[in-house]
């Protein structure tokens, strides 16, 4: 494991590059097996038994001389060292505050900044080659592996920050050293390719290009992805420079600072998620249950603490809730899925039950080819498909802790709550931690994800945390850490009228400040980036009737959009999951990358976010007000494009296409015979994953669409098939031994738990 250790003065461990102990800048000299034994003492934190150090680095001699060999070496250290290093009798350990040049990176990539990246891991213990000490050599590379992956992270983060705010030499700076860690990567070709091109160097672009596709001929004998061979062709065919920002938007919308600080005000309640965070990594589950009202930062202590986790080792699992993902059965658990299959651990899940997941998420067999095709009857597969989710999940676990985190979990479909139900009683004495955010009053007591966030609060040593808006203090605090306020008394009038008008709401908070910015009543120094009032505007910010509320400041930021712009972001706005270049560039006639230029020039202004290439609206506030700025007649026609896009799109690209989400377009956009051909297909893909009761909500939703006699007859024999599905008894050569029938609709959740135990030790019957 490895710590961050606090910097001291006088003695300096190098381990990036040549390996050097200095003491006020001066080098001392020191054997390299002494030199690896303080490299490991310094990165793994504690005492360490004299035995395991010396088979660390001597394991091919004898112990008597393994052990003279570690005395002599704990010499010399304890003279170069000093005091530094505590030798006993039986362990040797190294004190805290040691100080290594790795102590700033993990100091600096824990908090995301890009300043990490000056220190080179990808170097670690270079030119320290000991081939007689086997165990030392994989621990460095193991060690090396898990430094090279939180340096990526903070180098892949720090690239796409630099194109969002258009800082082009930066962007192509940080892109060609991701594409040096990353050689025959598309995703970092992509990047490059991209951001030389937006930088105005379109000859530099192809160049990049043409090298990155030799280069993957060569090695691999196969040519880059598909996004990137369009990426080429679209800036091939383009002009020698990309279209000039709008005038508008440059004049009417100044830019805004970054809005990102530490968590304030959240103390005991990130002490709380640590506490059971810590007892759930010694392999008893732990529930944590987050709510209050919206906006108060449910979600952003939940972003932060899964960043904490993630660097220490523990494999995160996140499902980020969403209006229209109630509706499409298992999409939480789809979601939660797919970052699991890349998890370790899980190439050790029997191929049995690795099949039975891939009835939900077909990409299981991409990652493991061969897989045989389930042959369970739906009417008994949904408990195959619990136990196989549960033993996929326990693989993982069993190679390192699992937190499992649903943000807005009011959101979770019904099916997916009933799998998560069985889930949390079948991983009880697994290294689980659950946690979930709930907004009051988004759904009522009797939706599926307000019964799963009690249940998630009823499981044993479960913590509750109830959000509370922010003091005034707490509001002065965020003011002047996100303002670089150095005043001691600086901000202090401006944040007792924000608090005054948010409440202390962060949400209201953040989006007030950034409407006075875009009034022009704050500004930053360019040159320190502190806030700043205008001369003129010191009284009026003291006004109460020239704050505007936080709807009016969104809508007014809104208003203030070039039309391409806006839109794009009422796409974005009515998408509801959000939606990828692809989708605005049928919906909008543009190229892929004009979509993704002007997406990302909404991302500037903080109106969308970017995630994984898709964009969505940063917050629901500012969707909803997006929503409201148009009439229906324009709602309609874009909930239509999103539904020919959803379909035509998918199908150039060989992509499936989830027709629920078409259904729901099709039908807000006025098409009902596209609506009722895809509610068929859905009640239809539902049932083929025991999915009963959302089969059934689709042949209401497909009666509600039909237009003719035929329409109505054809809902009306899908739900006799349907009914019959349901109600069929389970052929024997489907269900493992000892399994009963699945239960048929209405059945209890707790009669699914129960026949998940009895799957336990099932076998599949020599399937």
């Amino acid at each position: 494991m490895i710590s961050s250790i606090p910097s001291t003065p006088g003695t300096l461990l190098s381990l990036c590059g040549s390996v050097v102990l200095t003491d006020g800048g001066e080098r001392v000299p020191l054997p390299a097996k002494c030199l690896a034994l303080l490299a490991y003492l310094a990165l793994e934190p504690g005492a360490h038994p004299r035995d395991v150090l010396s088979t660390l680095l001597w394991g091919d001699s004898p112990d008597d001389r393994a052990q003279g060999s570690l005395r002599q070496a704990l010499s010399r250290l304890r003279s170069a060292v000093g005091t530094a290093l505590v030798v006993g009798r039986t362990a040797v350990e190294l004190a805290p505050g040691f100080s290594t040049d790795l102590a700033t990176f993990c100091r600096l990539a824990e908090l995301g900044d890009e300043r990490s990246l000056e220190v080179d891991v990808t170097r670690f213990l270079e030119g320290l080659l000991l081939p007689d000490a086997e165990g030392f050599t994989e621990w460095a590379d193991s060690t090396r592996s898990t430094l090279v992956r939180r340096w990526r992270a903070v180098l892949v983060d720090a690239a796409r920050a630099a194109a969002a705010r258009r800082d082009w030499p930066r962007a192509r700076l940080l892109g060609n050293r991701w594409q040096g860690l990353e050689p025959h990567s598309d995703q970092a070709a992509h990047f490059r390719v991209e951001v030389c091109y937006l930088g105005g160097d379109r000859d530099g672009a192809l160049a990049a290009w043409r090298a990155h596709r030799a280069a993957r001929r060569t090695v691999t004998g196969h040519e880059p992805g598909l996004a990137l061979r369009e990426l080429a062709a679209r800036i091939e065919s383009a002009p020698a420079t990309p279209p000039a920002p709008s005038r508008r938007m440059a004049a009417d919308i100044p830019t805004l600072p970054p809005f990102d600080a530490p968590l304030v005000g959240r103390a005991a309640q990130w002490g709380t998620l640590l506490g059971a965070w810590t007892e759930a990594s010694d392999g008893q589950a732990r529930g944590v249950v987050i709510d209050g009202e919206p906006g108060v930062g449910r979600s952003r202590l939940l972003d932060d603490f899964l960043r904490f986790a993630a660097t220490r080792g523990t494999t995160v699992l996140r499902v980020q809730g969403f209006s229209a993902g109630r509706h499409v059965p298992y999409s939480a658990i789809r979601e939660l899925l797919s970052g699991a299959i890349d998890a370790p651990g899980v190439a050790g899940t029997d191929a049995t039950w690795l099949a039975e997941v891939a009835r939900v998420l077909p990409e299981v067999r991409q990652r493991f080819p061969g897989l045989r095709e389930s042959s369970a009857d739906p009417a008994v597969g949904r408990s195959l498909l619990y136990e196989g989710v549960a033993q996929l999940l326990l693989s993982a676990a069993d190679e390192a802790p699992l937190l499992m985190a649903f943000d807005d979990v009011h959101w979770v479909d019904a099916d997916s709550g009933q799998l998560l139900h069985a889930l949390a009683r079948r991983l009880a004495g697994a290294p689980v931690l659950w946690c979930a955010t709930l907004a009051f009053g988004a759904v009522g007591r009797e939706a599926p994800g307000a019964h799963l966030f009690r249940m998630l609060g009823a499981l044993p040593a479960a913590r509750c945390l109830h959000l509370t808006p922010l003091a005034r203090d707490e509001v002065w605090e965020l003011i002047r850490l996100l303002g670089r306020v150095r005043h001691p008394a600086g901000a202090a009038r401006l944040a007792t009228r924000v608090h005054e008008l948010t409440g202390g709401n962060p949400l209201y908070v953040v989006e007030l400040l950034k409407t006075l910015f875009v009034r022009g009543w704050l500004a930053a120094d360019p040159a320190t980036g502190e806030w700043t009032s205008a001369a003129s505007g010191v009284d009026v910010l003291e006004a109460g009737e020239m704050f505007p509320s936080v709807r009016e400041g969104i809508a007014e930021r809104v208003a203030a959009l070039p039309d391409e712009e806006h839109a794009l972001l009422l796409t974005i706005a009515a998408s509801g999951q959000g939606c990828e270049a692809s989708l605005l560039s049928y919906v909008h006639g543009i190229s892929r990358l004009r979509g993704a230029h002007t997406a990302d020039s909404l991302a500037e202004r903080h109106l969308v976010t970017e995630s994984d290439g898709t964009y969505r609206c940063a917050r629901a506030l500012i969707a909803s007000v997006v929503l409201d700025s148009v009439g229906p007649s324009r709602r309609r026609e874009v909930h239509r494009m999103i539904a020919f896009a959803l379909t035509d799109a998918a199908a150039s690209v060989g992509r499936a296409v989830d027709p629920g989400t078409v259904a729901r377009h099709a039908h807000a956009g006025g098409e009902a015979a596209m609506a009722h051909r895809h509610a068929l297909r859905a009640s239809e893909k539902s049932a083929e994953q025991g999915a009963w009761d959302d089969a059934l909500a689709w042949l209401d939703f497909a009666a509600s669409c039909a237009q003719t006699a035929a329409d109505t007859k054809a809902v009306t024999d899908a739900t006799s098939l349907l009914l019959e599905r349901a109600k069929r008894p389970p052929r024997s050569a489907c269900a493992p031994a000892g399994l009963a029938a699945m239960p048929t609709i209405g059945q209890s959740d707790m009669d699914l738990t129960g026949m998940i135990e009895l799957t336990t030790a099932a076998t599949l019957n020599g399937q």
